[in-house]
């Protein structure tokens, strides 16, 4: 068993003006894992995750992909190396299934 990290994040930052939002965050997920980012509203778990799926660009820190430096790569790039996130829709799709409306 392996214990090099799929996904390992060194000290990310994203502030807005004088608000700090991430602030040196590390994080390290082993193949096969599953994590949950838990916290109040304003806690910055969504930053995190716009931060690590690309969207949003780090002020500081370092995003490790499988070895790979992805800190600096797009959202397309990071799709293409096997990084992806959903976003929580809760409108039903008329005339869809509800297979259809999952995926």
């Amino acid at each position: 068993m392996t214990t090099t990290p799929l996904l390992n994040v060194k000290g990310l930052t994203k502030a807005y003006g004088a608000l700090t939002v991430t602030d040196q965050v590390d994080l390290q997920v082993l193949a096969g894992e599953c994590h949950a980012i838990i916290g109040p509203n304003g806690a910055g778990k969504t930053t995190l995750v716009h931060q690590l799926a690309g969207s949003l660009t780090s002020d500081a820190g370092s995003i490790f992909f499988d070895d790979i430096d992805v800190t600096r790569l797009t959202m397309a790039e990071r799709v293409l190396g096997g990084i992806a996130r959903s976003f929580q829709i809760t409108t039903l799709l008329p005339g869809f299934s509800v297979l259809e409306n999952v995926a």
